[in-house]
């Protein structure tokens, strides 16, 4: 795995000898699909591109034990390709399979395997602008599995991306609830919160998400976003209050002087209830 991790320069000693130790793994156990998915990789890494598509075509007809490994690492090869519909099938092929084996191997490893997978291929649909046939492969996998966070949380992106924030809402939060550890959920929650002007809101999820998964960087740089807008968000909310106060604060932020904290949160706070309003600096800063 370190040889993945960071390649060697590419020497024939040293290509001729990590082959030589995947080809003895298979031979071990010709169906262990995280071998064919590494050396799937490895062959990519030293950009032989035909022979990786034959390693993972080789994984598939072997039927593997965990098959889902070799159809995403297959599926993410084909996108490093910018084969986007080869990868699509390849997915959907994946999903159906690992569907079909479930109940017929460890229960929950199986039921794991078609979650990630169905994941991705969601993610994928929603990545492509295909948001309806992304919406479907959640709401699919919700019902067959339940209420997974992977799941409800792709479900929430999808509404978050037909415009539906209150819809968005129910989903990010049984996604949380589901997970607290999961620190994409909560920072995903808290972006779409920001961007609708809930500041107060988006600080909240990413001080909760933080404290579940604390060595999370993106929730940590996310945080540090929302706070760095305190000064100006505040100057944009006082100048709707009073045109003059808006002029002199104006002054005041050119010398560097800040708004007392508490008092600026607090109006904050007030002006949060009132949607329209929040829309309204939120465009002034953003645009």
């Amino acid at each position: 795995m370190l040889e993945l991790r960071h390649p060697p320069p590419e020497t024939q000693a040293n290509t001729t000898m990590v082959r030589r130790l995947f080809d003895e793994a298979l031979l071990l156990d010709p169906r262990h699909g995280p071998v064919y998915n590494a050396y799937g990789n490895m062959e990519l890494q030293y950009g032989n591109t035909d022979d990786a598509r034959a390693i993972y075509e080789r994984g598939v007809q072997r039927n593997c034990t965990d098959v889902a490994s070799v159809y995403h690492g297959y599926a993410k090869f084909e996108l490093s390709q910018g084969n986007v519909e080869d990868a699509r099938s390849i997915l959907r092929r994946g999903l159906e399979q690992v569907e079909r084996q479930e109940g017929t191997m460890l229960e929950n490893a199986q039921r794991d395997r078609s979650i990630f997978l169905a994941h991705t291929l969601g993610m994928l649909e929603l990545n492509s602008q295909n948001l309806a046939e992304a919406k479907q492969i959640f709401a699919s996998g919700l019902k067959r599995h339940g209420g997974t966070s992977q799941l409800l949380l792709g479900a929430a992106l999808c509404e978050v991306r037909l415009g539906n924030e209150n819809g968005a809402r129910v989903l990010f939060e049984q996604a949380v609830h589901a997970d607290e550890k999961h620190a994409h959920a909560w920072q995903s929650w808290g972006v779409m919160e920001m961007r609708a002007g809930n500041f107060v809101t988006a600080k909240m999820l990413f001080e909760c998400g933080i404290k579940s998964n604390p060595r999370h960087g993106a929730l940590w740089q996310a945080y540090g976003k929302v706070l760095s807008f305190d000064n100006y968000i505040l100057f944009m909310i006082l100048s709707k209050i009073s045109h003059d106060f808006c002029v002199e604060m104006n002054a005041c932020i050119t010398r560097s002087m800040k708004l007392p904290w508490k008092v600026g949160w607090v109006i904050l706070k007030r002006l949060e209830r009132e949607y329209e309003s929040k829309r309204l600096y939120m465009c002034c800063i953003l645009h």
